[in-house]
């Protein structure tokens, strides 16, 4: 794929280049105050009281686990259709992990399928907003309260987008971010959990360093591993959070391009985001009934798109339901996809892309 449009492309620049020189040079190679400026931004910029920041986005699923007490015995429930490693980081811990379908036209989690599926083992939901799109998380939240359940929301996806006035990841639950490549700050790697609890965001931080705020003192007072964010990293997401207003802007205006290009098209149906709301697009994503012709069809021209997760009930070694039971689930899975995508596409691989898909 070298050769080829790549379905997302984010430049970090000479800003960010500058900035991890300097974290070098000062010996900035650990956890520190460059981490720690990270977090209070981000907690300001989010309106939270606390940001953990971690080596990753499933190292930050894996500690928001932690504090809710995820281990043997217990299940955990999440939705079909996501990334995986919503579901690995429980399963790592020892919980069996159960995959529910979607909800009719959407990637978000059904909140009636959820309720059908709690068993007395149900400790944990991991509701996804992937791709900036929200399940109903009040009716989430209201099911999971009457059962004594957990909620803890991935957000790796949706990095100030907003549902129902709200910034997605920043409720009453612990909310888990990603600042992978693909992400709209990023880092090469990272994440953070968002806690509005003094005690719990505590818990989180000893969680991130083996249980302990001391690594020279040996005293452990809790599990937990090696999950930390370190200071070369968070020198280079600060420069990406100097240039957000930018990006977003791009972001939406891509989103914008593509649906005016796709209007009409019947073979192409455009995900709508409600961008007067605080819906925030980070990737283009669309349903193709013949997603494979034309993933080929783009190849040939240049272009890479990338197609939709497998859907988490087709891997065997996580808990499912019958086949039946994810009808929603195996839709996308045959249809949805991401074109280019990302805040700094060229005007020239824009229009090889929209050429290429007139073609189509």
């Amino acid at each position: 794929m070298t050769d080829m449009i790549p379905w997302w492309r984010v430049e970090l620049g000479e800003a960010a280049a500058q900035a991890a020189y300097d974290a070098v040079q000062k010996g900035r190679m650990t956890l520190g105050p460059l981490t720690g400026l990270l977090e209070s931004r981000l907690a300001e910029l989010l309106g939270v009281r606390h940001v953990v920041a971690t080596c990753s986005g499933t190292a930050a699923l894996t500690i928001a686990l932690l504090e809710a007490g995820c281990g043997p015995g217990m299940e955990v429930i999440v939705p079909d259709q996501t990334w995986v490693a919503t579901a690995n980081a429980p399963l790592l811990l020892g919980a069996r992990v159960l995959t529910v379908d979607t909800a009719a036209h959407s990637r978000s989690m059904d909140p009636e399928a959820f309720a059908k599926a709690i068993s007395p083992d149900t400790r944990i939901v991991i509701p996804v907003h992937l791709n900036g799109k929200s399940p109903d998380m009040p009716k989430i939240r209201a099911i999971a309260a009457a059962h004594g359940i957990t909620v803890i929301e991935d957000a790796a996806q949706a990095f100030m987008s907003r549902s129902g006035g709200r910034l997605l990841g920043t409720g009453p639950d612990m909310g888990c971010f990603s600042l992978a490549m693909g992400k709209m700050i990023c880092c090469g790697q990272g994440g953070y959990v968002t806690s509005r609890d003094d005690e719990q965001a505590k818990r989180l931080r000893l969680a991130r360093l083996h249980g302990t705020d001391d690594v020279y003192a040996g005293s452990w007072e809790m599990r937990g591993g090696n999950l930390r964010m370190w200071d070369l990293p968070a020198a280079i997401a600060l420069t990406q959070l100097d240039s957000l207003e930018r990006r977003m802007k791009a972001c939406i205006e891509l989103y914008q391009r593509y649906r005016q290009e796709l209007r009409g098209n019947e073979r192409l149906r455009l995900t709508e985001f409600d961008l007067e709301s605080g819906e925030f697009p980070l990737y283009v994503e669309c349903m193709c009934s013949e997603r494979q012709a034309l993933i080929e069809h783009l190849a040939a021209h240049g272009v890479q798109a990338r197609a939709n997760y497998q859907p988490l009930h087709t891997v065997p070694h996580f808990r499912h339901l019958p086949e039946s039971a994810y009808p929603n689930s195996q839709r996308l899975g045959r249809e949805c996809l991401i074109l280019p995508s990302g805040p700094d596409r060229t005007e020239r691989e824009l229009e090889t892309v929209f050429r290429a898909l007139r073609q189509w």
